[in-house]
């Protein structure tokens, strides 16, 4: 496998794995009155997913560019 399917593969599992995340059946498991910290456990696990997305593309945007 070349480079380059190689980095397209990585970047379709990265999207398709934060769809999935950001997806209704995942989150209405987070969907309770629950409060950590005083934030509802949704908005909670909306932003750390959404921050953890931004993380993973640009380690893997600047490691995969990086390398050609």
């Amino acid at each position: 496998m070349d480079a380059m399917a190689k980095k397209h593969k990585f970047w379709a599992l990265l999207g398709i794995l934060i769809f999935l995340l950001l997806n209704f059946p995942v989150l209405q498991i987070f969907n309770h009155n629950t409060l950590w910290a005083g934030i509802p456990e949704l908005v909670l696990y909306l932003h750390v997913v959404w921050i953890s997305a931004i993380i993973g593309l640009y380690v893997l945007g600047s490691r995969l560019t990086s390398r050609e």
